[in-house]
């Protein structure tokens, strides 16, 4: 499942960020994750369960943080090697853009 196309321009507005790559498939998001030096990468998924691949990338790149969001855009899971995963709900539409400044910039213990 590719990035909703409503996350790449929500990232798109933002002068901090920068959208590096938009890839499918298991493999490509690993290889991908580290050719670009990702700081966050983003997920799609069906349901709410945890993406198997979220393990992955987390034992290759620790300092990584995955923001999972479900199509609809009103949960999304914030997920790093230091914390649990954790669902966000932030009113009628879900905040990806505050969502991901909140987990890289809020380290692991002040939360």
């Amino acid at each position: 499942m590719m990035m909703p196309d409503a996350v790449r321009r929500m990232i798109a507005n933002q002068d901090d960020m920068e959208l590096v790559g938009d890839c499918r498939g298991p493999m490509n998001i690993l290889q991908e994750t580290g050719k670009v030096k990702a700081d966050v990468v983003i997920l799609a998924q069906e349901g709410q369960e945890e993406l198997g691949l979220c393990s992955q990338l987390l034992a290759i790149y620790p300092d990584l943080t995955i923001v999972s969001v479900v199509p609809d855009l009103d949960i999304a899971f914030t997920q790093q090697l230091c914390s649990c995963r954790r669902r966000v709900i932030t009113g009628d539409r879900l905040d990806i853009i505050q969502t991901m400044r909140m987990a890289v910039r809020q380290p692991c213990a002040e939360r």
